[in-house]
């Protein structure tokens, strides 16, 4: 099970998130009944080789609870904290009852554990078997008891803690994953049919000109289009090779409406298993196109390579120097930059160089 499929059951199932408090209790009482049983503490030959522990992890709990599920949220969070250091200290000292009362009686219901402390550690004997008063207040003003308390108290909390923000982390990287995805459902809204305006206008023209053959491909090759877009779109990744016959299909699609400028389009893979997220070049390829100066001498250059699991990705494209600022903020190539974050966190890197009218785009993806 992935810590991510770990914290989701955990947070959706109460019993899985009740199991997980015991379990985590167990392991504690486990370790310091372990170290007893380990040392040379003259406690491992009576029953507070148990207790002990016992009492503690019940100590630490009643402290724990309190301030994570009431004391933090209701006052520390709200910047209460006058009413947060007020309860603080009750609670400490409720601790310190509790701790008081308990070793009280543990010594009170078992006898070894007294003939124990009685040939060991008389003088710790004989505090105990003061009055409740007494031990109270020799305890609050014993500073090895609030040391233990709050190291204690370090680990469950750091646990919590960490869980809450991870959990936090998660949700809201998963509603950044949300908004991306509308965006790109909104661009492909936008896109699509501009797209597909474009492309049957082209093959009107073919009809017109009688070109039976062109004009069926060209139908295929859209039927194909929309159908990975309208089937593939939410997906996380697909096969690379199923988006390659995708960018040549629109790549065929677009060079319909050019005159003049020449498309080449090449691969260099030596690994045709891999996968990536679908329609991630689209938004590349369509602005090569549709900001392209199409006139004589002018190619729209293409080239995929995966090398050691390492994609680079390049496209040149000539442009009209007055539209540079809309070939680089479009919501298109926006909406790029967020996937590529969202689904390759650092591991990619994305340039755009202008040089001589010509637009030139790097991408590389560490695919491992």
């Amino acid at each position: 099970m992935t810590l991510d499929s770990f914290i989701e059951k955990r947070n959706s199932s109460r019993i899985f998130r009740v199991i997980s408090h015991i379990l985590f209790w167990v392991v504690l009482f486990s370790s310091s009944y372990y170290l007893i049983q380990t040392s040379l503490d003259a406690y491992k030959e009576t029953p507070l080789s148990y207790l002990t522990p016992l009492r503690n992890m019940l100590g630490l709990a009643f402290v724990f609870y309190p301030l994570m599920y009431l004391l933090i949220p209701q006052f520390l969070e709200k910047k209460r904290l006058l009413f947060f250091i007020i309860s603080f200290l009750f609670l400490v000292l409720f601790y310190i009852i509790v701790e008081a009362i308990g070793e009280k009686m543990v010594f009170y219901l078992c006898d070894s554990c007294s003939i124990m402390a009685k040939e060991k550690n008389p003088d710790y004997l004989s505090v105990i078997q003061k009055s409740i008063g007494d031990n109270i207040l020799f305890k609050a003003s014993n500073f090895g008891l609030f040391f233990n308390l709050f190291s204690s108290l370090v680990l469950p909390i750091a646990i919590k803690s960490s869980l809450g923000y991870y959990q936090v982390y998660i949700k809201n990287l998963q509603l950044e994953k949300e908004k991306v995805q509308l965006e790109l459902n909104f661009l492909k809204a936008q896109v699509n049919p501009h797209f597909l305006f474009n492309t049957l206008n082209n093959l009107y023209g073919l009809i017109i000109h009688k070109r039976i053959d062109t004009s069926a491909e060209t139908v295929t090759r859209l039927s194909d289009f929309m159908r990975y877009s309208l089937e593939n779109a939410h997906k996380k990744e697909i096969k690379l090779s199923e988006e390659i016959k995708l960018i040549k299909n629109y790549i065929e699609l677009e060079s319909l409406r050019l005159n003049y400028t020449k498309v080449s389009f090449t691969t260099n893979i030596d690994k045709t298993s891999v996968s990536i997220p679908p329609l991630l070049f689209i938004p590349l390829i369509e602005n090569a196109f549709k900001y392209n100066v199409d006139k004589k001498d002018t190619t729209i250059i293409l080239n995929l390579e995966i090398n050691n699991n390492v994609l680079n990705f390049t496209i040149h494209n000539a442009f009209d120097d007055n539209q540079s600022k809309n070939i680089v903020g479009g919501l298109g190539l926006i909406n790029l930059k967020k996937r590529l974050i969202l689904y390759f966190s650092d591991k990619f890197v994305y340039n755009v160089v202008i040089e001589n009218s010509v637009y030139k785009v790097y991408l590389k993806l560490d695919l491992k």
